[in-house]
This record gives structure tokens, sequence and C-alpha cells, in this order.
């Protein structure tokens, strides 16, 4: 086990004063078998008032408003969390996971994903979900290239493939189109690791009971280096940080991640 000291920082500026800004937060480290947190402080700034829940996947959420106006948003969250490099249970049977075996509008695919999917050599009849997502993610680590910046949020995984590269999002999104394609039940993951300076993104795929992470941007299986935020079907779900503010100013955004280990 480790103990991890995980910072995550937000700041928003804008041109001109807003008001009316409503937000939702889910960059906050999830409770789970293979991830404990020891603690979790965030403060916001400026802030009317905010609740916190959890939202239809479990996420951690933190919802809020600021109605004074303001030009700089604030988020500073600072936990302690404690990893295992174990399997993560799942209490649900197999047939309530159906969300995760259907495409969403950002995994669907098109006709560049369908042609590359063709290809991928068929699986053997003694082969697992694991040992085929793994000889899946390999496949397409040599078919696709990360360049920073390629592509946005809303970027499909298809118009990702389509141009050759794209970011962790995009990796994800993309074996998760592969996967869905062989009806294999599989997972979008938000989170963070060592060395990236951002948030980063990579899948489960379940199997008897237990998720397993992959990480298709660094074609490795996860382990007690990954703190997971948020899971879904695919980033819609995992937003980090989501706003509506009113006002005709422009937004100029930074985030700071950072993970060391204690």
């Amino acid at each position: 086990m480790r103990l991890w000291k995980l910072t995550y920082e937000l700041q928003d500026d804008f041109s001109s004063p807003v008001t009316g800004h409503s937000y939702s937060l889910r960059l906050f480290p999830r409770d789970m078998i293979s991830q404990k947190v020891e603690s979790c402080q965030c403060a916001v700034c400026p802030c009317s008032g905010e609740s916190r829940g959890r939202d239809s996947f479990g996420n951690p959420i933190l919802i809020g408003c600021c109605q004074e106006p303001h030009t700089r948003f604030q988020v500073k969250m600072q936990a302690f969390v404690m990893t295992e490099d174990t399997l993560e249970p799942e209490k649900r049977q197999a047939y309530q996971l159906g969300m995760y075996r259907y495409e969403t509008e950002l995994t669907k695919m098109g006709e560049s994903l369908k042609k590359f999917y063709d290809t991928l050599p068929l699986p053997d009849e003694n082969t697992d979900e694991w040992a085929r997502t793994e000889k899946v993610m390999d496949i397409l680590w040599t078919s696709f290239r990360y360049v920073s910046g390629s592509t946005d949020f809303n970027t499909k995984a298809e118009e990702a493939f389509s141009q050759g590269c794209g970011v962790c999002q995009d990796y994800a999104h993309i074996l998760l189109a592969l996967l869905r394609r062989e009806r294999i039940t599989a997972r979008y993951v938000a989170g963070a690791i060592p060395g990236e300076g951002q948030s980063h993104a990579w899948i489960e795929v379940y199997r008897e009971g237990f998720w397993k992470g992959f990480d298709p941007t660094h074609n490795r299986m996860t382990n007690d280096e990954y703190i997971r935020f948020a899971v879904g079907r695919d980033a819609r779900d995992c937003c980090l940080s989501q706003g509506i503010f009113k006002g005709s100013a422009s937004q100029l955004q930074q985030i700071y991640v950072k993970m060391e280990e204690c």
C-alpha cells in the first residue's frame, strides 16, 4: 500500500465580471476498496452556497454557485489517499452493468474505426476479457500517437482516430469503442497519476465480479500509482469541472495536478 498527497488546483480568469456562476465539481478521489481517502479538503472562492453528494455513477460531486460579480474563480483541493494494487470488486451483477456495453456519442464507431476493428485478430475462444483488452490496447498503442492539444473535450473517438493522434481521453474513448464492439463491459475513468501535472484518463474492464484498469496512453495495466476521481460511460459522465455564468466574458482556465508519495 502507498500513501499519496494529492493536490488539484483550478483557476478560471474572466475578461470581465460575471455573475450567477453555477458549477459542479467531480475532482475528488473516490473512497473504494483499492483506494482509501484518509482526508480531503476543498476550498472554492468565491462561493455563495454549495452542497455535496454523489452522482448517478457514485462519483463524489460538489455543486455550488456564486451570485456576486467576479473575474476570478478558484478551486483548491488537497487529499491524502492510500492506494493498493488490487482489483476493484463490483457489487452489482453483470446484467446490471449493461450501460457499459453500449456505445455513446463519444465512443460511436465511424468508418475509420470499423476498418481498424476489422484488422484486429479474432479472439481465441480461451481468451478472457482482460487478456483480450491487453491485446487490443497494445495494437492501438502502435497505431495512434499522443499529441497534446490536438483534440478537445468534445472530440469523438472516430474523429481522433481518423486524424491519427490525440490525448489520454481519446485513447480511452477509442479503446472503449473497440471493446464495446465485442460486447466487453468497460468504463471510462478520470483521475490522476504522478508526473503528469494534469488529470489523466484510462479505462476499467469488468470480469467475474471485478474491475481491472488499463491505461492505453501508456500501454500498461494500472497499479497503485493511479487515483480515481470519477467513472462513467465516457468523459462526459466524468467531467471534473463544469459551469455556467451570466456575462459576455471570455474565459482562461488553468489546472494544476500533483501527486506526491508520502
